[in-house]
């Protein structure tokens, strides 16, 4: 098995490049995290001064200068506690937090499908007897084991509604489950009335394998940059999640300010900014870090609308107002780049790895079995 030797010592050496890379990557997170928090609040002021003076400039005349002072305090005091909390160790925490949220989140809703399928069940084969019965004997109660033929409605596909198994699986799962899961129309009809406690048994089972649970080990649990590539690209990626929701917080915060010394009018609610920033939404022309949007958003032509601004501090907007974060982006992509190379190879030689295993695994049992 000289094969398998070679691709174990392949993925060690995996592990020892990155072993000497990640102090490099570590800087260029340091530095790109100083350059933000150097410039976080000039450009805080920025977007402010273009939501006061810019849109409804009566509204800024109308506070009285201790209200104004208030507020340029308040702002500074916003933006200095969030520069506190963007250090590379801060957002590691957050990545870890929002990570095992998620996890906890779907480990909830997986336990209401599960609940949803049982009870449905029970309700099914509680029917589909008491027909039975009532129908030849009320007080006739069949043997225990014995099949009954209810006069229910069959299983149908959609049995999970819209959301399907999707709502059951990990996001990895999804696409594993579209791909090599069997297409709409080969899923047979069930008929028999247990068949949703069966099947809500056979998910959880096969869903448990999936390793979810919110007390598990996370790429961000360790203290340190992780020496696996695959996982060294999950942990940048929950650190990019992490550093857009520390600005979405400030930028709620701000807004919530502007509102209370009533320099705005209205306030944008969070899952609209996390909206915009997902790319789920299409905002107006706007200048950088300012958020412009027309409300209702599902208005007609013919109804009546209103435009709603907010400040939106995002990273785009930032790295394009400061050429020195820009540099500390291109730094940063060029090592995800190559990061995710590695990533790639790596899982290519696991799966290798894993197959010459399988071989070697199966001639064991082979020679067992003849010599037994």
């Amino acid at each position: 098995m000289d094969l398998l030797v070679d691709a174990r010592l392949e993925l060690e050496r995996f592990g020892e490049q990155l072993s000497s890379s990640n102090p490099e990557l570590y800087r260029h997170l340091a530095l790109y995290l100083q350059v933000l928090r150097q410039g976080l609040l000039n450009s805080l002021q920025q977007a402010c001064f273009h939501v006061s003076t810019q849109i409804d400039p009566q509204r800024y005349l109308q506070l009285s200068q201790r209200r104004r002072q208030h507020l340029h305090l308040r702002l500074i005091s916003l933006a200095s506690r969030a520069s506190s909390l963007l250090t590379v160790e801060q957002l590691c925490q957050l990545a870890n937090q929002m990570h095992k949220n998620r996890l906890r989140s779907h480990r909830n809703r997986q336990q209401r499908l599960f609940e949803a399928l049982q009870g449905q069940g029970t309700n099914d084969g509680q029917i589909s007897s008491q027909g039975h019965g009532n129908s030849l004997n009320p007080s006739f109660r069949p043997p225990e084991g014995s099949v009954n033929l209810g006069l229910a409605l069959p299983l149908g596909r959609n049995f999970l509604g819209e959301t399907g198994l999707a709502a059951l699986m990990p996001s990895e799962g999804v696409d594993r489950l579209r791909s090599d899961g069997p297409q709409e129309d080969e899923l047979p009809v069930i008929d028999q009335p247990g068949a949703l406690e069966a099947m809500a048994a056979v998910f959880s089972e096969a869903f448990s394998s999936f390793d979810d649970s919110p007390e598990a080990i996370t790429p961000w649990d360790g203290g340190q940059l992780p020496v696996n590539p695959a996982t060294l690209l999950r942990w940048l990626e929950g650190y990019e999640r992490a550093l857009v929701q520390r600005l979405r917080n400030l930028s709620h915060a701000v807004n919530v300010e502007l509102l209370r010394q009533e320099v705005t009018s209205s306030l944008l609610p969070v899952s609209l900014l996390d909206a915009v920033l997902q790319g789920q939404m299409d905002p107006l022309t706007a200048p950088a870090n300012v958020l412009r949007l027309q409300l209702p958003l599902m208005a007609e032509d013919s109804a009546p609308s209103m435009e709603s601004v907010a400040v939106l501090l995002r990273l785009a907007d930032l790295e394009q107002d400061q050429p020195k974060l820009r540099t500390c982006r291109s730094r940063l992509q060029q090592h995800r780049q190559e990061v995710r190379r590695m990533a790639q190879q790596y899982r290519r030689l696991e799966r290798r790895v894993q197959a010459l295993e399988a071989e070697k695994l199966w001639l064991q049992d082979i020679s067992t079995a003849k010599n037994s």
